[in-house]
């Protein structure tokens, strides 16, 4: 997966944005818990490309790096 440094730092604001909400709600942080909440923010936002930097950031946070 080859991502331009703006792209990147959007992916990484999300999966912080993710963990701090996971925090303030007082529940587990995990894996599964920060792909859960990139998921359902991906479905709340109606911007295609908010949506595509939701979906890249729960993919890199599961592990799919598209190689094979």
């Amino acid at each position: 997966m080859e991502l331009d440094e703006e792209r990147f730092g959007l992916i990484a604001s999300e999966i912080g944005a993710a963990v701090l909400e996971l925090v303030h709600h007082g529940q587990l942080v995990d894996r599964i818990a920060i792909v859960n909440a990139l998921e359902s923010k991906r479905r709340a936002v109606g911007n295609t490309l908010h949506k595509g930097v939701c979906r890249d950031a729960a993919a890199l946070v599961r592990g799919d790096t598209g190689r094979k």
